[in-house]
Parts: structure tokens; sequence; C-alpha cells
């Protein structure tokens, strides 16, 4: 009897095994499949996006590795290539750091890659500074940005956690007024006045605010849909 039972529930593990086995490569077709579709929704989508990254020393590495984590998503579905959706990423504290520039790379894996690279700066929060960077560097044509003829799109996507000391609000008014449509998320304690005075109308399509920097990855659905849409056009 003994050994039935023994038998029986060797058999058993052993279907419970092979049916695991049939889940796992049903499960990486599944992500597979997922990542080509959103690919092909952002397919051709032509535009220019800069990520602004808060770099100021209350961002815990921890925390800063989140915000990278989040920005390899977004790059997940962008139609990187340089005649569609080309990307640069600042980050700033008390200086701006241009990690790479919207003429940079071609290829997604290389921009990726330089992500991972990124090392924060640990130092102030001059948010102002860095659009103004943004304004005058990184959406120029010799830094990679299309002509305004062309009417391709200009993002900005900044990420802060702290309270800005410089004069933000007019840098960020005269961003908006040249034609780029800028997205704020703001992490935390960050004041929200301050965030709408950064973001594009209307707000409540353009300026986000999460607890912490773990929730910040429930945005990356959002700006699948916003920046793969109709709403950047």
């Amino acid at each position: 009897m003994e050994k039935m039972i023994s038998c029986f529930l060797l058999l058993v593990g052993v279907f419970l095994i092979a049916a695991r086995e049939r889940r796992v490569p049903e499960s990486l077709s599944s992500q597979r499949n997922d990542a080509l579709l959103l690919e092909e929704f952002c397919s051709d989508k032509r535009l220019d996006l800069v990520f602004i990254i808060d770099s100021s020393r209350s961002v815990r590495p921890y925390d800063f590795e989140k915000v990278k984590e989040f920005i390899l998503n977004i790059l997940q579905f962008l139609d990187i290539r340089p005649d569609v959706t080309r990307v640069g990423l600042i980050q700033y504290g008390s200086t701006v750091k241009n990690e790479f520039s919207l003429k940079t790379f071609a290829r997604k894996q290389d921009m990726e890659r330089a992500v991972r690279r990124m090392m924060y700066l640990s130092t102030g929060t001059m948010t102002g500074l860095a659009i103004q960077f943004a304004v005058n560097i990184a959406f120029s044509e010799t830094e990679g940005a299309r002509p305004l003829s062309q009417n391709v799109p200009r993002v900005i996507m900044i990420v802060t956690d702290g309270r800005p000391q410089d004069p933000v609000a007019e840098i960020a008014a005269k961003a908006r007024n040249s034609g780029i449509l800028i997205f704020a998320i703001g992490v935390g304690r960050v004041d929200m006045n301050t965030l709408k005075s950064i973001g594009s109308e209307p707000y409540e399509d353009h300026v986000f605010l999460v607890a912490n920097f773990s929730q910040i990855e429930t945005l990356t659905s959002v700006f699948q849909n916003k920046l793969c849409g109709k709403a950047v056009n």
C-alpha cells in the first residue's frame, strides 16, 4: 500500500513539473507579444523627447534606480530611429548634466545602456536651470532636434521630488510658449502648485503626482497612450 501511495505522489509531482514547464514558454510568448503590440502601437510616431531627471541629494540611490527603470520602460514602446522618435536625457541638481542628446543614439540598445550607466549627482534642485538648458541646448538643431518647420512634436518629461531652488515658473512658461509640451511628474511631498507651474495645460493630462518612487512605474501605461496616441501631435 505504501508503495502505491509513493508511486501516486511521484506521478503527481511529475505531472505538476510538466505543467509548469508548459506554462513558462506560454508566459514568455505572452511577454514577447505584449512588447510587439506596444511597438506596433507607437510605430512611426515622430517625436523629439527629452527626459529631465531630478538628481538632487533628496533622491536616494534606490529611488534613482527606480527612475532609471521608469525611463527604460518608456523606451520599450517608443519607435526609436533617427527619422522617427529621438530621445535625449538630462539630469540636474545644482548643475545640469547632459547624459545624451537627441542625436547621440540611433539604436535603442545603446540608449538603454547609457541609462543604466547614469550616476546621480546628489546636489541641489535647480529645476528652472534644467528646463532652460533643454530649451536652449537640448532642443537646438545642433543637438539633434528637428527644425520647427518639420512640425515634429517637442516634449519634455520632467521627474522631480523637491521644491525648485530657482524661479522655475517663468522659465517653464517660456518653454511652453515656444511650443514644447511638458509633462511634470512629482514624487512625494512636491507642491502641486509648483508642478502646475511647470506642466502644460490641461493639468489633468500633463501633471502627475505619486506618493513615492516605487509608484512611478504605474505611470508607464499612461505615457504609452499619451506619447504614442493623439495627445502628442
